[in-house]
C-alpha cells in the first residue's frame, strides 16, 4: 500500500484537529452564558425597581378634562378645559375629542402648561358629531 494514502486519513490529533472543536465549544458556550445573563437582567431589573417607582423622564400626576361641543349647521367647535397638578411645573397634554356613540376621533388639540395648574382652548371638530354627544379623554402626558 503506498503512503500517501496514510496521509489522507483523517487524524484528529493532527494538524490542529480537536484544539478546533474545543475552540468553537468554548466560544458557543460563552455566548450563550452572555445571552442568559442578559435575558436574567431584563427580568429583574423592573422587579428590583419596585411598582410606583418613577422612571427616568417620567412625570406624575392628577389631570381632569371636561369639554363642551358648540354645534352650528354641520360645523362643532369643541371648548376644552382642565386642571393638571403633578411633580413638574411645566407639561405637555395631548386631549382628544371623541364622538360618544362611534368613539371616533374628531379632535385634537395640545397644551403647553407652563408654571399653572389649568389650560383652557378651543379646536374644530373635524366630524358632525353624533347625537349622543362627545367624550374627551387625556391621549397624552409628557
Amino acid at each position: 500500500m503506498p503512503t500517501h494514502e496514510w496521509t489522507l486519513a483523517q487524524d484528529p490529533y493532527g494538524r490542529g484537529g480537536r484544539r478546533r472543536n474545543k475552540k468553537a465549544l468554548i466560544i458557543a458556550a460563552v455566548i450563550m452564558g452572555v445571552t442568559g445573563l442578559i435575558a436574567v437582567l431584563g427580568l429583574l431589573v423592573p422587579a428590583l425597581s419596585g411598582e410606583g417607582t418613577p422612571r427616568l423622564g417620567s412625570k406624575s400626576y392628577d389631570a381632569q378634562v371636561d369639554c363642551q361641543v358648540n354645534t352650528v349647521g354641520g360645523a362643532g367647535t369643541v371648548t376644552i378645559s382642565g386642571t393638571i397638578k403633578g411633580d413638574s411645573s411645566r407639561f405637555k397634554v395631548t386631549v382628544e375629542v371623541l364622538d360618544a356613540a362611534t368613539k371616533q376621533r374628531i379632535g385634537e388639540r395640545t397644551f403647553d402648561v407652563r408654571d399653572t395648574t389649568t389650560f383652557s382652548g378651543a379646536t374644530a371638530a373635524q366630524a358632525s358629531v353624533g347625537p349622543a354627544g362627545i367624550e374627551c379623554r387625556i391621549a397624552k402626558v409628557v
